[in-house]
């Protein structure tokens, strides 16, 4: 075999550092942080001008980089949703007052970064022959459906808002499965994103939990957050860290619970432990639950040796969390939430999330042209139905599933450990549904991005394993002397 039949027959996992690292992208990145700072230095006056600014400025350094630097621009993205709401507070505070979400533009700025992907349809739409982006293009097409039945309901402004939740995530999926190509790019970046995030995210959760700082205790009065997230004092708050609540926050960082499964270096296990703990300070039950499955999940797929470098990792991480979680404070918070598991029966949320149920439930029989993007929010799926109605609900619910099935029904056959990693966060997501919309905002960048890379990973490996067999049809058809 030469060189070049060689070169083909080796799948591209490892990829260099300095694809990562290109000097043009990070001085737009830190410039853009360090103006972020300043702005939060110079006080209320600087916050307000960073309200405007931030969204701004997030929207020229995504465009930088979608363009000249596409892998960064995903990681971009990633820390935008990650830090975002941070920010917002950071700012309210710097200004003295909680600030009216419908006056606050910063938590605009990951949507709009995240709006550039729409120039991969222009780009590929009509050229690609990629038989997965029309699971994405139906969605797109149901949301957008909805979207003009909102504004004949609700107005163009309230509409557009609400569009930004539910179509970006789609668009991000759409980019990452459409571009398969750079799948080991992607995944790399990935796994390197969520390492330093969940990181950052964790140690910063376990801080909120122990201090609880001026600006967390702000927003989380003026948002009413009290009602469900515990007391604004030390040690009485269910963390939620850098994002903007609990249910959002406990997604990411069971993702990055399951990333950090795959990836490497002297980061892996601090991050494990912090991300963990901080998990665990969310008490959010369902996430709890979705990390279970995720990793049984797992055991299902992976080489015997896989399997055990994941009970290794499990058992490390418990020989580090057991002593944690049987100390004061935070034992008497975590097991009265552990209880609960046992005694749903007297679950105040449950009950109150089944009335909910039960309340959508008559109203979405008959509603067959949805009464547009917007008109309900809350926790439920169900509000599926209600925004987009049967005729858009179908469709859009349709792809989601037939997407996550392709990737969890498809035979995988290679040692890259973050496709079976992917499946554990699609099963999680779908848990997540149970308590969260986990379709839209936030929670649907992991839900439908993951799905995208998912797709990118199988398009790859076919199109690597139909290399090979080609390699070998022609090398046997050559003449032997």
């Amino acid at each position: 075999m030469n060189q070049s039949e060689a070169k083909i027959l080796q799948p591209q996992t490892k990829i260099s550092n300095q694809l990562f690292q290109p000097a043009g992208a990070w001085i737009s990145i830190l410039a853009f942080c360090f103006l972020t700072v300043l702005m939060i230095a110079l006080g209320g006056f600087g916050s307000r001008i960073l309200n405007i600014l931030f969204p701004l400025g997030a929207l020229i350094v995504g465009w930088i980089l979608y363009f000249r630097y596409p892998i960064l621009y995903n990681g971009f993205v990633w820390w935008l949703f990650f830090v975002t709401p941070f920010i917002r507070r950071i700012s309210d505070w710097r200004i003295g007052a909680f600030t009216d979400p419908k006056s606050s533009y910063i938590m605009l700025a990951p949507f709009i970064a995240c709006m550039i992907c729409a120039h991969t349809i222009h780009l590929k739409l009509f050229k690609s022959r990629d038989k997965y982006s029309s699971i994405f293009i139906l969605a797109i097409s149901a949301v957008l459906y909805s979207y003009f039945i909102g504004m004949i309901y609700r107005g163009f402004l309230p509409s557009t808002i609400s569009l930004l939740e539910w179509i970006t995530p789609l668009l991000f999926g759409y980019h990452m499965a459409i571009n398969w190509q750079r799948y080991p790019m992607y995944a790399e970046n990935i796994k390197r994103v969520f390492l330093w995030g969940g990181l950052v995210m964790g140690i910063y959760g376990v801080y909120q939990f122990m201090v609880a700082p001026e600006w967390d205790r702000l927003w989380m009065i003026g948002s009413g957050m009290i009602s469900s997230g515990g007391s604004p004092v030390p040690f009485g708050m269910r963390i939620w860290s850098t994002m903007n609540s609990q249910g959002p926050f406990a997604d990411y960082i069971v993702t990055s619970l399951l990333i950090l499964l795959c990836s490497q270096g002297a980061l892996v296990m601090p991050a494990a432990g912090f991300t963990a703990f901080s998990l665990l300070l969310t008490l959010v039950r369902v996430a709890w639950i979705g990390w279970i499955l995720a990793m049984l999940s797992l055991l299902t797929s992976l080489t015997p040796k896989q399997k055990f470098r994941l009970v290794a990792a499990v058992v490390i991480m418990a020989i580090i969390l057991i002593p944690l979680i049987n100390m004061e404070p935070f034992s008497t918070v975590i097991f009265k939430r552990l209880e609960t598991l046992t005694n749903l029966q007297n679950d105040g949320s449950g009950q109150a999330r089944q009335g909910t149920y039960a309340a959508i439930l008559e109203n979405i029989i008959t509603n067959f042209l949805g009464d547009g993007l917007g008109a309900l929010e809350g926790d439920s799926a169900l509000i599926v139905i209600v925004n987009l109605g049967w005729i858009g609900g179908i469709p859009y619910v349709g792809s989601l599933i037939f997407g996550t099935l392709l990737v969890l029904m498809e035979p995988h056959k290679s040692d890259d450990l973050m496709i079976s990693v992917i499946r554990g966060i699609l099963i999680k997501s779908f848990i997540f549904l149970l308590s969260s919309i986990t379709i839209k905002g936030a929670h649907g960048m992991l839900m439908w991005g993951f799905l995208g890379l998912g797709l990118a990973g199988i398009h790859y490996y076919r199109d690597y394993h139909l290399q090979q067999f080609l390699v070998i049809k022609s090398r046997d058809k050559l003449p032997t002397n």
